[in-house]
C-alpha cells in the first residue's frame, strides 16, 4: 500500500564533516552536502561554509514552524544549492531526517518551507528463528527488529523466563509489520502481529490485536492471558541493579529498568490495577502508580505527561494508555523509568514471580487465534505441530 505524499530526493554521497561543491564550477549553482555530525547544529554547519548570520537566522526561523531544530541527530543531512557556489546566495536548503523526510526552504525573495515525505510501502515479513544463543543474537542473524527482544521478553514474561526456561534449538516464529521506504530502509518502528515459541512441553503463541495495546497470550491453544509492555519499540537502556548514576554520579541501586525513547511515546499500564498516585515525585519527575492488588505496585517514571483520565482512583486495564515519556526528574535523556515493588520492596521487573497480576484472557479470545491463523494463512499451526 502506497501512502504520503510523492518526493524527489537529489542524489549526493554523504561526506563527514566537510562541505564539498559538485560539481565546481565557476558559474553554475553548486550542492552541498554535509552529513550531521555529534555536536554539530544547522547553525554551526552553515557558519562553518560561510553562510552569513543573517540567512542562518533567516533560515531557522522559517523551519520553526515545521521543524524543531533541537531534533536534528547526527546521520541527518543539511543539502543546499549556492548560485556560483556564493554562501551569501543561497537558493534552497533542505534537511534529511528520520524516515526519508525532506524539509526543504527555497529562497525566492521571500523563504517559504515544506515538509515532503517520501512514497512508504507497507510490507508484511515473517522469520522463523532457531534459538542457539540469546534471541537477541537470532534476531540480528536474520536481519529482524533487534528491538523485539526486548518487547517479547516482557509480553511473554508470565509464562516464560527467557533466562531459565531456555535450553537451546527452541523454535520462534515472528510476524511483523514495517514501512519500507523506496531505498529499502524502514521509516518508524516495526509492528509485531504474532510470535509462536516452541518449547519441549508446551508451545506458546502471541497474538496482538491491534497496532497498540495488549495482545492475548495462548499457550498450546488455550487463551491465558492479556499482556502488555510498558512501551513498546523503546531500547532498553538500563537494568535493574547496582550502576553509575548518570546524573549524580557514584555507585547506586537502580530500582527498575529504564527504557530510552523520544518524549511523547506512549506509556501502557502493564496490569489491570488501580492508580494510587499521579503526580511528581522528586528524583522520579511526573510519575504514575498502580495497584494490582497481592502487595504488587507497578511505577511508570520520568513522564512528559499524564492521560487526562488517569488520576488517584482510576481502574486500568493492561495495555491502556497513562501517558508518555519524558525527561522529568534526574535523568540525562528522555525515558520510561519502569518500576515493580512487591509490598513496597522494589524487584527486578523481569522476574516472572515479580510480575502484576495479568487479565485472564476470555473463552472469546480463542477466535482472535482462529481468525488470525485463517486470514495470514497459519492454519497449519495448531497445537502439537512442532515441524
Amino acid at each position: 500500500m502506497i501512502r504520503s505524499a510523492l518526493i524527489v530526493l537529489v542524489a549526493t554521497t554523504l561526506v563527514p564533516l566537510r562541505a564539498v561543491a559538485d560539481p565546481p564550477t565557476a558559474h553554475g549553482p553548486a550542492v552541498i552536502d554535509v552529513t550531521i555530525a555529534s555536536g554539530d547544529t544547522l547553525d554551526s554547519v552553515l557558519d562553518r561554509a560561510g553562510v552569513p548570520a543573517g540567512i542562518r537566522a533567516e533560515a531557522a526561523l522559517a523551519l520553526a514552524g515545521v521543524y524543531d531544530l533541537t531534533d536534528l541527530r547526527p546521520s541527518h543531512r543539511v543539502e543546499w544549492t549556492a548560485a556560483s557556489g556564493d554562501p551569501t546566495s543561497l537558493t534552497r536548503l533542505s534537511l534529511f531526517v528520520e524516515d526519508g523526510v525532506e524539509i526543504a526552504l527555497t529562497f525566492n525573495g521571500q523563504v517559504t518551507v515544506e515538509r515532503l515525505h517520501p512514497p512508504i510501502r507497507e510490507a508484511d515479513r515473517r522469520e522463523t528463528l532457531v534459538l542457539d544463543g540469546t534471541l537477541y543474537e537470532a534476531l540480528v542473524a536474520r536481519n529482524a527488529p533487534e528491538r523485539f527482544a526486548v518487547d517479547l521478553t516482557a509480553l511473554l514474561a508470565g509464562q516464560v523466563d527467557f533466562r531459565r526456561d531456555l535450553q537451546g534449538g527452541e523454535t520462534f516464529a515472528l510476524v511483523w509489520q514495517e514501512d519500507q521506504l523506496p531505498d529499502g530502509s524502514i521509516a518508524g518502528e516495526p509492528r509485531l502481529n504474532y510470535a509462536r515459541l516452541e518449547l519441549a512441553d508446551r508451545v506458546l503463541e502471541l497474538v496482538a490485536t491491534e497496532a497498540a495495546g495488549p495482545v492475548i497470550v495462548f499457550e498450546d491453544g488455550e487463551a491465558v492471558q492479556r499482556s502488555a509492555a510498558p512501551i513498546l519499540g523503546a531500547r532498553l537502556s538500563s537494568v535493574f541493579g547496582r550502576r553509575n548514576h548518570p546524573v549524580l554520579g557514584g555507585v547506586r541501586m537502580h530500582t527498575g529498568i529504564d527504557y530510552a525513547a523520544p518524549v511523547g511515546t506512549e506509556v501502557s499500564a502493564t496490569g489491570a490495577g488501580r492508580v494510587v498516585f499521579a503526580g511528581t515525585i522528586r528524583g522520579y519527575g511526573l510519575t504514575i502508580d498502580i495497584d494490582h492488588g497481592g502487595g504488587v505496585v507497578t511505577r511508570y517514571a520520568h513522564l512528559s505527561e499524564i492521560a487526562e483520565d488517569v488520576r488517584e482512583g482510576t481502574r486500568v486495564k493492561a495495555g491502556d494508555s497513562i501517558g508518555a515519556v519524558g525527561a522529568t526528574g534526574l535523568v540525562s535523556g528522555p525515558n520510561l523509568h519502569y518500576e515493580v515493588r512487591v509490598d513496597g520492596r522494589p524487584v527486578d521487573p523481569t522476574d516472572r514471580d515479580a510480575l502484576p497480576e495479568q487479565e485472564i484472557a476470555s473463552s472469546e479470545d480463542l477466535d482472535a487465534l482462529t481468525t488470525w491463523r485463517r486470514e495470514t494463512g497459519f492454519e497449519a499451526l495448531v497445537v502439537g505441530d512442532r515441524g
